[in-house]
């Protein structure tokens, strides 16, 4: 791994974080632009029992998978060892919060059911929510000591 800084690593995960977010983002606003709405909905659409399930299974999925991944990374003997595996941690966290508001998204596009696309925002609103930030990395990784100190140094790279 090359040797990098703090704010690089925020920044490359930033990136990452707002790519995931834009898709279904634009997806939904293409959409809602586009499909004639249809505020009540049908009653015989058994995906209206469905989407919201995979929504709230991809949520708690999330942060099952989120935490179990952070767990060995508290152990490790270098930061950039840490920071790595959160990155790709927190990359399957987006993905199973960005596979349930795509499929809400797009089934509004299909059926104009205003409850499909609702869903899809919440669950943008809350993958927003989890964008990465230096305190949220370092209480994730309940950073101390010498990690702390070097993850404080933003603009130095990281041994």
């Amino acid at each position: 791994m090359t040797a990098t800084s703090p704010r690089k690593i925020i920044k490359t995960h930033s990136i990452i974080h707002f790519g995931m977010l834009a898709g279904p983002l634009l997806a939904g606003i293409f959409f809602y632009l586009n499909t004639e709405v249809n505020a009540n909905g049908s009653q015989e659409d058994i995906f209206i029992y469905i989407f919201p399930l995979i929504a709230l299974v991809g949520i708690f999925t999330s942060k099952v998978v989120y935490r179990t991944f952070l767990k060995p990374l508290k152990q490790k003997e270098h930061l950039r060892d840490k920071l790595a595996g959160l990155q790709s941690a927190s990359l399957i966290q987006y993905a199973l919060i960005e596979g349930p508001a795509f499929l809400n998204i797009i089934w509004f596009g299909q059926t104009g059911n205003l409850l499909y696309l609702t869903i899809g925002g919440v669950l943008l609103i809350y993958l927003f929510i989890l964008r990465p930030t230096k305190t949220k990395i370092e209480n994730d990784l309940e950073l101390k000591g010498e990690h702390k100190r070097q993850f404080d140094r933003f603009d130095e790279a990281i041994s």
